[in-house]
Formats: C-alpha cells, structure tokens, sequence
C-alpha cells in the first residue's frame, strides 16, 4: 500500500520594500481508510493562509471522487448510502460507453457487441452510465510538486474481465487527479492494446449540491445546439438550436426555472461553462480539453445538478455507425466517437477551477 506522506513547502510570494513577505503552502497525499465509506480511499489536500481544498477518492468504489470541498463548501455532493451500494453519486466515470446505449447492443465496423445481459441499479434499458463505474480500480503513482499534489488510478479491460465480455478491446484506462490553489483537474488515458480499432467515449458525471434559494444558483452553458431525444432520451440525431428552444443557456439561469435531462453540443470553447453560488460567492468553472464536445445538463433533483462534460453524444457509437451508412457528415460530428487505433493513446482533461467572486 501506498505511504502517506506530508511536505510544507514555503515559497516566496513577492517582495514588499524592505520586507519579504513568505506564505507557507500545506500539500498532503495520502491512502486512508476512510470511516465513511469503510474502504481505502485517496486523500489529496491543499491549504494555504487563504484555502483549504480537500479530495477524496475511492478507487473500491469505481474511482469515484466522493468528495471534493472548497473552505468548507462542498463542491461535489455524495450520498454515501448510495455511494456503498455503487449506486450514482459523488462524481463517477463514464467509459467506454458513456450514458445510454440504445436497444442495449452497438454495431461497430460491421461487428455487433451484446450488452443484454449487463444488470444495472437503474435504467437498465437502455443501459445507462457505461461499465467501469462500479468496478475496482487499482492505486498508481502518487507524487507532490511545489504547489500541487497528484494521485492515479487506472482499470484494465483484459480477457477474463466481466468489463472485457461486454467490450472485448484490450485497454487500460487511467485517470491522474491533480490538486492544486484553483482547483481539481482530471486528467485520463486510454491505451489501445489491442489489435483492432477501439471505439468509445468518456465522461464525468459529478453531483453538485443545490443549496436553499436556488434562485441565487445559476448556470452558464455556451452551446449553440441541444440535441433531440426521444422518450427514452436517446439521441435522434438531429440538432436544434438552442436560441428556439426554452434551454438556452447562453446567458446564466436560475436552476429553479430550469427542468432539463438534454445534451447540449457546439460549445463556444473561448468560454468556459459555470455554476454560480451567488449566495457562497464563488464560481465553478468547467475547463476541458478540445475532445470534450458534449456537455448533458440534468437538473430534475432537489438536492444536487449535474453538469457533465462529455467526449461525444450519448448512444455515440450506433450514431456513429448509422452516420457511416448513411454517409451523414453531420451525423458524424454530432456522434463524435473517439476511435483509437491498435497500440495507440489518446488524452484529455477537465479541470474544476474555483473562483470566489
């Protein structure tokens, strides 16, 4: 098992004539067994005269980042009854399939691939929320910097897997969560270790809490499109513009006027999407790599919204595959599966930055 370990680090902030002013950095990396979940979980901590950050992860349970506080506000929000029964929570991870999977099966050059026989806590045709979420993932490399702490944790998708039976792409999958004075940033990795094409998709589902006076609580969202689903909320394919629909993000909204389950897309990437907590004066801002082109806006609960960023739409790869035979170049954008060649990597990264307003 990992070691914890503890380093104060003080550097120089600036210099005020004649006096030199030092502020002490507090970083703190380490694997605990956690009283609350009864398992090990990662602990990474940021503190300095101004902030004090704390998260928390549970590779037992599907690498879920459980907690994850800002002087004392509670940035993610956690059920931990749920979370012991790997039900949906905290912040879980979507791959490879994020989200719904039409008809429980996906055709992918030429070959269809069953999920019929996946049993979900809920939603389970279609099947929802991928397949490594409720899985145990291993420790990996944890390190410290002079002004930030970093863990890992990674899951394997090999023959004799239950992963594998559903998505037989050999495939390691890592996550690397960086803790630094703005924020959290989660940084993954696929690794095809196969010999054929893998197709897939990725994602975080966090749980934001909803405070009282959802009035004071708003959201930012620049997107030009919101994709149309139909009752099972499964993507049609076509688009709609978000300025003729009663979804449009685009200046922040109040959550209390807001009942969504939509996937919005053509985000405008020179702005990056928030929640506001007017009341707690301070701002969360979503900032992703360029293969996050997706974002689900689901806020149809009392206590919490989730605000997703995604890799591609939901049910990307038979939307992929139906944009194919069809030839639909328009299709194919709106699906945008990643697909990774044998032997070949692909990353990228959504960071969490705090600003206090």
């Amino acid at each position: 098992k990992q070691k914890p370990f503890n380093k104060n680090f003080s550097f120089w902030l600036f210099l005020l004539h004649p006096q030199i002013i030092v502020m002490k950095v507090h970083m703190h990396s380490a694997v605990i067994q956690d009283s609350k979940t009864d398992k090990d979980s990662i602990v990474l901590s940021y503190s300095d005269a101004n902030k004090n950050i704390e998260v928390r992860i549970s590779p037992y349970f599907g690498s879920n980042i459980y907690q994850f506080t800002y002087n004392g506000h509670e940035i993610f929000y956690c059920d931990y009854d749920l979370l012991k029964t790997r039900d949906w929570t905290g912040c879980f991870i979507l791959w490879p399939l994020p989200n719904r999977v039409r008809d429980k099966k996906f055709e992918f050059e030429g070959q269809i691939y069953s999920l019929e026989t996946i049993q979900r806590k809920g939603g389970n045709y279609p099947l929802i929320h991928g397949l490594v979420d409720d899985q145990e993932w291993q420790i990996g490399e944890m390190k410290e910097y002079e002004m930030l702490v970093q863990a890992s944790t990674y899951i394997d998708v090999v023959p004799g897997t239950q992963i594998y039976e559903y998505f037989p792409f050999e495939s390691r999958l890592t996550l690397t969560f960086t803790l630094d004075q703005n924020g959290l940033r989660v940084d993954y990795r696929v690794v095809n270790r196969s010999n054929k094409n893998l197709p897939f998709g990725f994602a975080l589902h966090p749980y934001f809490p909803l405070p009282l006076g959802t009035d004071n609580t708003k959201v930012f969202l620049p997107a030009r499109s919101v994709m149309e689903s139909d009752e099972e909320l499964l993507p049609t394919g076509n688009l709609i513009d978000v300025q003729t629909v009663e979804c449009n993000l685009n200046m922040p909204v109040s959550i209390s006027d807001l009942s969504l389950d939509h996937v919005f897309t053509d985000i405008d990437r020179t702005k990056s999407p928030y929640i506001d907590y007017l009341n707690q004066k301070m701002r969360v801002h979503f900032e992703s790599s360029e293969d996050f082109t997706h974002m689900v806006v689901y806020t149809k609960e009392k206590s919490s919204i989730c605000l997703e960023n995604q890799t591609g739409s939901i049910d990307m790869i038979n939307l992929h595959n139906r944009a194919m035979k069809e030839k639909d170049d328009t299709l194919l954008k709106a699906s945008h599966l990643l697909i990774l060649s044998p032997q070949q990597e692909h990353k990228g990264f959504v960071f969490y930055r705090i600003e206090e307003c």
